[in-house]
């Protein structure tokens, strides 16, 4: 399926101060007549998106002696050469409940997947914890900078009914050696989960339910993270809301949902030189649902960020959705909401929402696992492909 875009144009600036009134109001008029003009025969881009799933017999590879069984709620990041990095989540072998896991996995276009380390009990004998590897958890977060992933918190559910550990701790995984180090400093602010962290340019930026007038960046030198003070109309606080690199000063946040479990469809773009918040695609238009745990990646052709799946609050529950949406912005700083795919596209994957996508090699956009809510969690993959 094929969706134009528009590329838009700047307003004309309109009269000077030392006009009279009547004067400012008819260049004005000129300026928007010139405006919708240049609007009209304005260059036009199109998107064209595809799926292809990932054959089964190459989805996974037996490095271990166990297999990864299906999972939603992971942490997934993409590193320079286009590998996918895996960890965590709620994983849910068939016939067995699910339960969540700390092996670690990663994906390439050329061997599948593969599982790199299984699932550990990081709890020793006398209470001891081991440092060297992180304890289970989902709604974690992750990024890749240089030749190191880096984890941020997350969710441990523990025993069943008693609500679990939210999480403060930061972890670096060598990808060389595949070695996990516990940082001295925990995350600033206290325990978070249902989080988001980007590498926007090389500026690893980390936002919260608590960010609302600043965000917190990462210190590569002293391996913390610290408060940086933002300006504008910032994101309303929330969870389950996904964010990506718009380009490489621009971080892109899209939807989730507040404390008392109200979603949202709303967007905001962070530029990281000025750290100045702005809303994107605030009018009319078509866009997609309010929605939490969604997925979400850079625009593979242009500048902006491609969103699908997620699950909206139906009327009795949670309703998983398999469309991809892309937000493309202009140069004024504005943003255009474009659906690129419904969910009856062909080899179109199942409804879900806990799922990761991530850049590849291949130059597309990989799409794992997820959950359909109180039905089935996923372990299938699927490329999709966005070109221009």
């Amino acid at each position: 399926r094929q969706h134009t875009l528009c590329i838009r144009s700047a307003t004309p600036r309109s009269a000077t101060a030392s006009f009279s009134s009547r004067s400012a109001t008819a260049a004005g008029a000129r300026g928007r007549m010139m405006s919708a003009f240049l609007l009209s025969v304005t260059m036009q881009a199109s998107l064209t998106a595809s799926w292809q799933p990932v054959p089964a017999d190459d989805a996974w590879q037996r490095t271990a002696r166990t297999s990864s069984p299906p999972r939603s709620g992971p942490t997934a990041s993409a590193d320079q050469a286009g590998n996918v990095w895996l960890f965590g989540g709620y994983a849910e072998p068939e016939g067995k409940p699910r339960h969540v896991v700390n092996d670690l996995l990663r994906y390439d276009g050329g061997s599948g997947w593969q599982q790199l380390q299984e699932p550990i009990d990081v709890t020793l004998k006398g209470g001891r914890v081991r440092d060297n590897r992180p304890g289970p958890r989902l709604a974690t977060a992750s990024c890749v900078v240089g030749d190191e992933m880096l984890v941020f918190g997350g969710w441990d559910p523990q025993t069943p009914g008693t609500g679990g550990v939210i999480l403060d701790d930061v972890w670096s995984l060598s990808l060389a050696k595949q070695t996990w180090r516990r940082l001295a400093a925990p995350m600033p602010g206290g325990p978070a989960s249902r989080h988001v962290v980007c590498n926007v340019g090389g500026t690893v930026i980390l936002h919260t339910f608590r960010c609302l007038d600043s965000v917190l960046v990462w210190d590569a030198a002293s391996e913390t993270l610290k408060e940086q003070p933002t300006s504008g109309t910032p994101p309303s606080s929330r969870g389950l809301h996904v964010a990506a690199a718009a380009d490489g000063h621009t971080l892109v946040v899209f939807g989730g949902a507040a404390k008392d479990g109200q979603m949202v469809n709303d967007a905001f773009a962070l530029d990281t030189r000025s750290w100045e918040w702005r809303p994107l695609a605030a009018g009319a238009g078509e866009r997609p649902s309010p929605r939490a745990g969604a997925c979400a990646a850079p625009l593979p052709c242009g500048r902006g960020i491609v969103v699908c799946c997620g699950a909206e609050a139906g009327g009795e529950g949670l309703v998983p959705r398999a469309d991809v949406w892309a937000l493309t912005l202009d140069d004024s700083g504005g943003g255009e909401w474009s659906l690129l795919l419904g969910e009856d596209a062909p080899n179109a994957p199942g409804p879900r929402n806990a799922a990761t996508l991530s850049p590849v090699g291949s130059g597309g956009l990989l799409l794992h696992g997820g959950w359909r809510p109180f039905v089935s969690t996923y372990g299938d993959s699927h490329v999709l492909k966005v070109e221009a």
